[in-house]
Protein backbone atom coordinates (compact mmCIF):
# COMPACT_ATOMS: atom_id res chain seq x y z
CA UNK A 1 0.00 0.00 0.00
CA UNK A 2 0.74 3.99 -1.09
CA UNK A 3 1.16 6.32 1.73
CA UNK A 4 -0.79 9.66 1.00
CA UNK A 5 1.01 11.60 -1.02
CA UNK A 6 -0.17 14.49 1.48
CA UNK A 7 1.32 12.99 4.40
CA UNK A 8 4.99 13.21 3.21
CA UNK A 9 7.66 15.57 4.82
CA UNK A 10 7.95 19.31 5.71
CA UNK A 11 10.75 21.57 6.02
CA UNK A 12 11.39 22.73 9.81
CA UNK A 13 9.21 26.05 9.02
CA UNK A 14 6.44 23.41 8.63
CA UNK A 15 6.52 24.19 4.51
CA UNK A 16 6.22 21.93 1.79
CA UNK A 17 9.92 22.54 -0.19
CA UNK A 18 10.02 22.72 -4.22
CA UNK A 19 6.29 23.80 -4.57
CA UNK A 20 3.28 22.51 -3.14
CA UNK A 21 4.40 18.50 -3.86
CA UNK A 22 7.81 18.94 -2.26
CA UNK A 23 8.80 16.07 -0.52
CA UNK A 24 5.67 14.32 -1.98
CA UNK A 25 7.54 13.60 -5.21
CA UNK A 26 9.11 10.25 -4.11
CA UNK A 27 5.59 9.10 -3.12
CA UNK A 28 3.42 10.19 -5.94
CA UNK A 29 6.05 8.26 -8.17
CA UNK A 30 5.20 5.44 -6.52
CA UNK A 31 1.69 5.96 -6.89
CA UNK A 32 1.90 6.61 -10.58
CA UNK A 33 3.57 3.19 -11.30
CA UNK A 34 1.68 1.30 -8.90
CA UNK A 35 -1.98 2.63 -9.16
CA UNK A 36 -1.83 4.98 -12.39
CA UNK A 37 -5.84 5.40 -12.20
CA UNK A 38 -5.58 6.44 -8.85
CA UNK A 39 -2.53 8.83 -9.22
CA UNK A 40 -4.84 10.50 -12.10
CA UNK A 41 -7.45 10.74 -9.74
CA UNK A 42 -5.55 12.44 -7.38
CA UNK A 43 -3.54 14.96 -8.79
CA UNK A 44 -6.67 17.59 -9.52
CA UNK A 45 -7.68 16.81 -5.92
CA UNK A 46 -4.07 18.30 -4.59
CA UNK A 47 -4.76 21.58 -6.03
CA UNK A 48 -1.34 22.53 -6.76
CA UNK A 49 -1.12 24.60 -9.67
CA UNK A 50 2.60 23.16 -11.24
CA UNK A 51 1.71 20.04 -10.56
CA UNK A 52 -1.55 19.99 -12.91
CA UNK A 53 0.50 22.13 -15.19
CA UNK A 54 3.28 19.09 -15.64
CA UNK A 55 -0.21 16.97 -15.81
CA UNK A 56 -1.32 19.09 -18.73
CA UNK A 57 1.86 18.77 -20.25
CA UNK A 58 2.27 15.13 -19.80
CA UNK A 59 -0.93 14.61 -21.69
CA UNK A 60 0.14 16.50 -24.65
CA UNK A 61 3.74 15.12 -24.83
CA UNK A 62 3.66 11.90 -23.51
CA UNK A 63 4.04 9.05 -26.64
CA UNK A 64 1.62 6.79 -25.09
CA UNK A 65 -1.63 5.35 -25.68
CA UNK A 66 -3.71 8.08 -23.83
CA UNK A 67 -5.12 5.55 -21.70
CA UNK A 68 -4.84 5.95 -17.99
CA UNK A 69 -1.84 3.43 -17.57
CA UNK A 70 0.39 5.53 -19.37
CA UNK A 71 0.50 7.68 -15.63
CA UNK A 72 2.70 5.13 -14.95
CA UNK A 73 5.20 7.09 -16.80
CA UNK A 74 4.94 10.41 -15.72
CA UNK A 75 8.10 10.09 -12.86
CA UNK A 76 10.21 9.19 -16.16
CA UNK A 77 9.01 11.55 -18.15
CA UNK A 78 9.82 14.43 -15.52
CA UNK A 79 13.03 13.19 -14.64
CA UNK A 80 14.25 14.62 -17.69
CA UNK A 81 11.58 17.49 -18.41
CA UNK A 82 12.43 18.82 -14.95
CA UNK A 83 16.38 17.56 -14.28
CA UNK A 84 16.21 19.40 -10.88
CA UNK A 85 13.53 16.77 -9.25
CA UNK A 86 15.83 13.45 -10.13
CA UNK A 87 17.46 13.44 -6.77
CA UNK A 88 13.71 13.68 -5.18
CA UNK A 89 12.19 10.99 -7.48
CA UNK A 90 15.14 9.37 -7.36
CA UNK A 91 14.20 8.54 -3.49
CA UNK A 92 11.52 6.31 -4.57
CA UNK A 93 11.04 2.83 -3.76
CA UNK A 94 12.15 1.11 -7.02
CA UNK A 95 9.80 -1.66 -7.81
CA UNK A 96 12.03 -3.88 -9.85
CA UNK A 97 8.32 -5.51 -11.47
CA UNK A 98 7.46 -2.41 -12.85
CA UNK A 99 9.71 -0.91 -15.62
CA UNK A 100 8.37 2.98 -15.24
CA UNK A 101 10.04 2.79 -11.43
CA UNK A 102 13.03 0.85 -12.84
CA UNK A 103 13.27 4.08 -15.83
CA UNK A 104 13.14 6.38 -13.00
CA UNK A 105 16.38 4.80 -10.94
CA UNK A 106 17.91 3.89 -14.41
CA UNK A 107 17.19 7.87 -15.93
CA UNK A 108 18.76 9.00 -12.73
CA UNK A 109 22.05 7.05 -13.32
CA UNK A 110 21.99 8.26 -16.68
CA UNK A 111 22.00 11.81 -15.69
CA UNK A 112 24.83 11.43 -14.04
CA UNK A 113 26.84 9.36 -16.36
CA UNK A 114 26.23 12.66 -18.80
CA UNK A 115 27.41 15.06 -16.12
CA UNK A 116 30.58 13.04 -15.50
CA UNK A 117 31.21 12.31 -19.25
CA UNK A 118 31.23 8.30 -19.14
CA UNK A 119 30.36 7.59 -22.67
CA UNK A 120 30.62 3.40 -22.65
CA UNK A 121 28.39 3.43 -19.90
CA UNK A 122 26.07 5.87 -20.95
CA UNK A 123 25.49 4.70 -23.80
CA UNK A 124 25.12 1.02 -22.22
CA UNK A 125 22.58 2.97 -19.86
CA UNK A 126 20.21 3.99 -22.77
CA UNK A 127 20.18 0.98 -24.74
CA UNK A 128 18.64 -0.46 -21.17
CA UNK A 129 15.91 2.43 -20.75
CA UNK A 130 15.65 2.36 -24.81
CA UNK A 131 14.12 -1.20 -24.08
CA UNK A 132 12.17 0.12 -21.49
CA UNK A 133 9.74 2.52 -23.69
CA UNK A 134 10.88 2.69 -26.99
CA UNK A 135 9.01 6.05 -27.63
CA UNK A 136 9.65 7.23 -24.31
CA UNK A 137 13.59 7.12 -25.02
CA UNK A 138 12.89 8.90 -28.25
CA UNK A 139 11.36 11.84 -26.52
CA UNK A 140 14.47 11.45 -24.14
CA UNK A 141 17.10 11.84 -27.32
CA UNK A 142 15.28 14.73 -28.35
CA UNK A 143 16.26 16.23 -25.61
CA UNK A 144 20.21 15.93 -26.15
CA UNK A 145 22.22 17.21 -28.39
CA UNK A 146 23.12 13.68 -29.76
CA UNK A 147 22.56 11.79 -32.44
CA UNK A 148 21.56 7.98 -31.71
CA UNK A 149 20.92 4.50 -34.32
Amino acid sequence: MVAHPGTACVDDRGALPDGRAGCRWPLLAELAWLAPARFAVLLPVLGDASLDALRRRFDAEFPGTGAVDDYAWFAAWLVFVKPALAGRLGEARVQRDQAASRAVALLGEILRREHEGDQHELIILRQEFSRLHAPLFEVYMATRKVQHR
